[in-house]
């Protein structure tokens, strides 16, 4: 994959893919969720927002343009089939904004909700 924002190689880097030339992170669709939830230490529901800042960028996956949306205070580049690219810096501010972004849906479930969560992990096949 490309880096959307320099076009250098992105390598996998743990849970994401890196780019070593603009320090970007592409972070796939079903990962974003987990990682915050982690950052969190409870289920996150994520309240995406428009944003219109004056950027096109290609999804490093399908390269069609990607949607310029905010995330709490982090103006951020998403393709919501397959992911969401970060500058350099964004994804260290936003993992410090998870706890703004906890599920208040059911907050008394919300505990075994992450354990089930967590088990599943865990016990994949």
């Amino acid at each position: 994959m490309k880096c959307p924002s320099c076009a250098g190689t992105l390598h996998q880097a743990g849970r994401t893919f890196k780019c070593d030339k603009c320090d970007g992170a592409w972070v796939k669709a079903d990962v974003l969720v987990p990682l915050l939830e982690q950052s969190a230490s409870a289920l996150v529901t994520l309240p995406w927002q428009p944003n219109t800042e004056d950027h096109v960028r290609s999804c490093p996956e399908c390269s069609t343009a990607m949607q310029t949306v905010k995330l709490g205070t982090v103006a951020l580049d998403r393709c919501e089939p397959h992911g969401v690219w970060f500058d350099a810096k964004e994804l260290a501010d936003l993992l410090g904004q998870a706890k703004k972004f906890k599920d208040k849906s059911s907050p008394g479930i919300v505990h075994i909700g992450l354990l089930e969560r967590l088990v599943g992990l865990f016990h994949k096949s």
